[in-house]
């Protein structure tokens, strides 16, 4: 029967050994805050062979991820491992008889080893629970990959009190505006963070590659201004007089508030401007190759033409008017679809990738050396996960560039608006500062990446910490 144990290639990395040591000495239990890129899955793998060893060489082993084609993914590495693991998604008539047999098998001692992989979805289950209830939890270790996701509501009180040894991974396990999720996940894999390991230290470690990053202050038209401007007042006198931070308020209450919120961050996400910009900057690239574009799922309104979407415009762009060999990658595409993207992406057959949020969780490309982020959310998560598959290092490239566009608000919002307007502004000018300067933070360009500026007039990153009085971060 195969047995759990690393292959005979690997090497775990110094900071690997320690991350397994760390999780064992709190009683096999706890949280891995690693960067993206840093090997997450080889370690929680590490740490089950680890764990297998200490049971004499028998384990169930449960891992829940996110989504069907981190599912694969893992159940890729697990072969490596030495085990053939039951993929559980999909329909349950596929997994759930195989899953019942192997669990029965394990816990008569017919069996040493089993291995089930699935997603989040299934793991919390009803119909899975009723699964697992056929497990000896005193053998069986639970990794949550991604593990912020099982913080949500209809996650977290699915979570099984059986299993005892749990191992959480995340580059991001805090839940944006969620305290409450946040520490349900901490509670559940025994009160939280057991090792961090972030990507100042992996770059250092040349685990991730360096990079270059650069910001690029974008204006918005006339039109869209005054769109800005009526929407910000509409936001302004919905809410009122908040203190603190818009994510404070109860916008589940007020469906008229979050879809002025909404669409005005759909809004800056499809700022005209943007594709100009890129546009320029490929024109002025001499070699455009392994480049990804991440875009707004929102719609342009495309001059003498309907309104199309953000991503289509720049996949025709790319494409037709600067004849570069380019592809979207979305959900569109089956999974064996974007698996051959993926390779000819790698190989250099396509030049560019155009994705909305595809690309942001799990997906490795590590031959990216060029990035655009023509938009981005306000949760941390997506841009450090973003900035984790960029870096990536990869035989083919010595460094990354990192071009994010950030949409400076128009002038007579800094200006000529009341107070309350101008804090409203402030409040979200402060979240893409914050972005910028983490991004800055590690980049080579530091501290000059924050000096950038573009010939329009709207000036750089300083001038809109000056203009809203930000100059602390």
């Amino acid at each position: 029967m195969p047995g759990l144990s690393p292959p005979d290639w690997l090497e775990p990395r110094e900071y690997q050994s320690a991350a397994v040591n760390a999780w064992l000495s709190n009683q096999g239990q706890g949280v891995l805050h690693m960067a993206t890129g840093t090997g997450k899955t080889i370690t929680s793998l590490l740490a089950a062979a680890e764990l297998a060893e200490l049971q004499n060489d028998r384990l169930a082993l449960i891992i829940a991820a996110p989504y069907q084609h981190l599912v694969d993914q893992w159940v890729s590495e697990l072969h490596d491992f030495g085990l053939s693991p039951i993929r559980a998604y999909q329909s349950r008539n596929s997994w759930t008889d195989e899953a019942v047999s192997q669990l029965t098998e394990f816990g008569t001692g017919s069996r040493d080893f089993t291995a089930i992989v699935t997603t989040h979805a299934t793991f919390c289950s009803n119909h899975f629970q009723n699964v697992l209830d056929r497990v000896d939890g005193a053998r069986t270790m639970v990794i949550g990959d991604e593990v912020h996701h099982l913080g949500a509501p209809h996650f977290r009180k699915h979570l099984p009190e059986s299993i005892r040894a749990r191992l959480g991974l995340s580059a991001t396990p805090e839940r944006w505006y969620d305290d409450e999720g946040t520490d349900s996940v901490m509670e559940y894999f025994s009160n939280g963070i057991v090792f961090e390991y972030g990507l100042e230290e992996a770059i250092a470690g040349g685990h991730l590659c360096e990079y270059y990053y650069v910001p690029h202050i974008v204006e918005l038209t006339d039109e869209e201004s005054e769109d800005y401007i009526a929407i910000s007042r509409a936001i302004g006198k919905r809410m009122g007089n908040v203190s603190g931070d818009i994510g404070d308020a109860d916008l589940q209450d007020d469906e008229q508030l979050k879809q002025l919120l909404f669409k005005r961050a759909r809004l800056v996400g499809t700022a005209q401007n943007k594709l100009s910009r890129l546009r320029s900057l490929l024109q002025r690239t001499d070699d455009v190759h392994h480049t990804l574009v991440y875009c707004s799922d929102g719609k342009i309104a495309a001059e003498g033409e309907a309104t199309k979407r953000q991503l289509d415009a720049v996949t025709e762009m790319l494409g037709h008017d600067l004849g570069l060999k380019t592809h979207k990658f979305t959900y569109e595409e089956d999974q064996d679809k974007r698996e051959q993207l993926l390779e000819d992406f790698e190989r250099g057959v396509l030049d560019a990738l155009v994705a909305i949020r595809c690309l942001d969780e799990g997906v490795d490309v590590p031959a990216t050396e060029t990035a655009f982020i023509l938009a981005s959310s306000s949760n941390p998560r997506q841009f450090v996960q973003r900035r984790g598959r960029i870096l990536r290092p990869h035989p083919s490239k010595d460094f990354a560039v990192i071009h994010d566009f950030i949409v400076a608000p128009p002038g007579d919002i800094r200006h000529g608006e009341p107070d309350s307007i101008f804090n409203l502004e402030r409040r979200l000018v402060q979240k893409e500062l914050q972005r910028a300067s983490t991004f800055a933070a590690a980049a080579r360009n530091h501290p000059d990446a924050e000096l950038s500026s573009i010939p329009t007039g709207t000036g750089s990153l300083a001038t809109l910490k000056k203009d809203f009085n930000l100059l602390d971060i």
